[in-house]
């Protein structure tokens, strides 16, 4: 059916295979099948290695082949004129490792997933990309490359199943600071359960380094949506006194403070110029791919 690309950017589907490669091909292969029957237009145009001939452009690089089948003059494009660099780096704060017990992806598994999606995406356009894992410092980094070989050893790194158990990483972003040596793309795939204006101020600083900046917010859909039953029962450990209290103003009250830490994110990034979306572990991964393609479109 026309419609079952769908199940491949699904990520409870997704979650029922163990391969990180094979997941991605089919993440892409679901992604690509969305957008031939989406209104995004420009997307292969944007992932070409040739652009369309204007005038005064040298025709010692027009490309005969293309124009014998389609009568139409495009420039070959060289790596160093297309290339773009871009730096992907993941949190594995123990937060991440939280899973709801009604979802197969924790925040972790999901962040992985993204990763290699988009170093797939970016990779195959012969662009350059690293990637680093991070929680209370840098753990570690692969400086960008463009290889096949140099996409294998990233998917390999996110294999890895560690965590760490710390509840502030705002200060690993001066380590990864560091590591922006060029201007380009700089993702970071986060939580972001810690004080906001931490993270915010050390974020910030990463655009002095004339990096693009893309932040993916990762709940898990539980954790966010808070499901609870209809009234809940806390028992005094000490006394073995019962408090039984309605939970839906308990859920309202913790709704408004969950959305007001993401739209304290949200405000200062959009002012700032850099792209911010909140995702779920339910989230399509065509929401936050799509992201990746506009911003490298931009570029």
């Amino acid at each position: 059916m026309a419609e079952d690309y769908k199940k491949y950017l699904d990520p409870e589907f997704i979650a029922t295979f163990s391969n990180l490669s094979l997941t991605t091909r089919m993440v892409l292969k679901g992604y690509m099948l969305g957008i031939h029957s989406s209104p995004m237009k420009g997307f292969s145009a944007e992932f070409s290695e040739h652009k369309q001939y204007n005038d005064g452009d040298s025709t010692r690089f027009i490309d005969w082949k293309i124009y014998g089948r389609t009568e139409k003059y495009f420039i070959k494009q060289f790596e160093d004129e297309t290339n773009i660099y871009a730096n992907i780096f993941l949190d594995r704060s123990a937060s991440m490792s939280f899973r709801s017990k009604n979802f197969k992806y924790s925040k972790l598994d999901y962040g992985k997933q993204l990763a290699a999606a988009v170093a797939t995406i970016l990779i195959n356009q012969k662009d350059a990309v690293g990637f680093g894992n991070y929680a209370d410092e840098l753990k570690e980094y692969i400086p960008p490359r463009s290889s096949k070989q140099h996409l294998k050893n990233i998917l390999i790194d996110l294999e890895k199943s560690e965590s760490y158990d710390v509840n502030e990483t705002f200060r690993s972003f001066e380590q990864i600071s560091f590591k922006l040596s060029r201007s380009g793309i700089l993702v970071i795939i986060s939580d972001m359960l810690e004080n906001p204006d931490d993270l915010i101020g050390r974020i910030l600083t990463l655009q002095k380094r004339q990096q693009d900046i893309i932040v993916f917010m990762i709940a898990d859909d539980d954790e966010y949506n808070l499901e609870l039953g209809a009234h809940m029962n806390l028992i005094d450990s000490e006394t073995n006194d019962n408090l039984v209290i309605k939970t839906s103003l308990l859920k309202n009250k913790y709704r408004e403070i969950y959305n007001a830490h993401i739209n304290r994110f949200k405000k200062v990034f959009t002012e700032k110029k850099i792209y911010f979306t909140f995702i779920t572990t339910r989230t399509p991964f065509h929401i936050p791919l799509r992201e990746i393609v506009l911003v490298r479109g931009k570029k």
